[in-house]
């Protein structure tokens, strides 16, 4: 499976590779040479909006703008459709995500969501809980489009 690294500009792009299950790296001051060096040591694929930085060994230029363009030039490039894990990875540090119950993280909720929440995930890096709230819905429908594009 492909692991990515994104520059300064893509920060949305990382997350939205990481909601689909994909490992991407990001953070918002790497160098060129952090990027060159992370790539070669952890075999990562540069993504960049940048089209110096792009022109370094295994580094793709991402031409669009919007995030969800970005994510599909990314996705037909590299032909991803059949490499999907969504809601796999933390969308802020890229951690792995498992499920836990309740009574493990009930300290770390609101009384509202504690309420009428009963599946909750955690990251095994950060430890931050999800739950299939109204933002939920939101990724989801961006799974949903993206996985199901029409017709």
């Amino acid at each position: 499976m492909n692991k990515f690294i994104t520059d300064v500009h893509l920060g949305k792009l990382a997350r939205l590779l990481r909601l689909f299950g994909f490992d991407t790296l990001y953070k918002n001051n790497f160098t060129n040479s952090e990027l060159l060096r992370i790539s070669m040591e952890q075999d990562r694929i540069i993504l960049s909006r940048n089209s110096l930085t792009a022109k370094m060994n295994k580094s793709f230029f991402i031409k669009y703008e919007h995030p969800i363009r970005q994510l599909e030039q990314v996705i037909e490039h590299y032909h991803l459709r059949t490499q999907f894990q969504p809601f796999s990875r933390c969308i802020i540090c890229n951690g792995m995500l498992e499920s836990v119950s309740k009574e493990i993280i009930s300290g770390l909720l609101e009384k509202n969501t504690t309420e009428y929440f009963n599946e909750f995930w955690q990251c095994k890096d950060c430890e931050r809980v999800y739950w299939k709230g109204s933002h939920y819905q939101k990724m989801a429908k961006t799974v949903q489009n993206i996985t199901s594009p029409p017709v």
